[in-house]
């Protein structure tokens, strides 16, 4: 298991992985079930695999740093077998400042678009291309 344990903490060290990732990519080395097991309920008790905080500095990453909307990145997270329930907890439990992180980003396509004399019309369609809701273009038009 000592093999397992260091291999896994080594592929951890690189950037934080889900607990099926680790695993998936432990049962690819040749690991076997009980080595895998024990190695992320070790990884789990010292706090270095938690889907929970996983999810939550991923949340943070895509839409402060990178501006990504919130279904894409709740589709990624989903492709990184984070369980769905998980997801939409901490959406829901953050919610409030997603909502604000969508609205500064939605701010700032609108004036990066009314600097190029794009009419409103064409705004809406260009946001809703980039996957923002129809009420959140709304509410940032209306609070103007």
């Amino acid at each position: 298991m000592s093999s397992c344990f260091q291999l896994a903490l080594k592929y951890i060290s690189r950037y934080p992985k889900t607990e099926k990732e680790l695993s998936i990519y432990l049962f690819k080395k040749g690991f076997l079930n009980t080595d895998v097991v024990q190695t992320i309920k070790k990884l789990k008790e010292i706090w270095y695999v938690d889907d929970s905080k996983f999810v939550q500095s991923y949340i943070n990453s895509e839409l402060s740093k990178k501006w990504k909307p919130i279904i894409l990145i709740k589709q990624k997270l989903i492709q990184k077998w984070v369980d769905k329930n998980t997801i939409d907890k901490l959406m829901q439990d953050n919610s409030e400042d997603i909502k604000d992180w969508i609205y500064k980003k939605i701010q700032k396509e609108i004036q990066t678009y009314k600097k190029k004399w794009i009419d409103w019309f064409d705004i809406i369609q260009k946001l809703m291309r980039k996957w923002y809701k129809l009420d959140d273009i709304k509410s940032v038009i209306q609070n103007k």
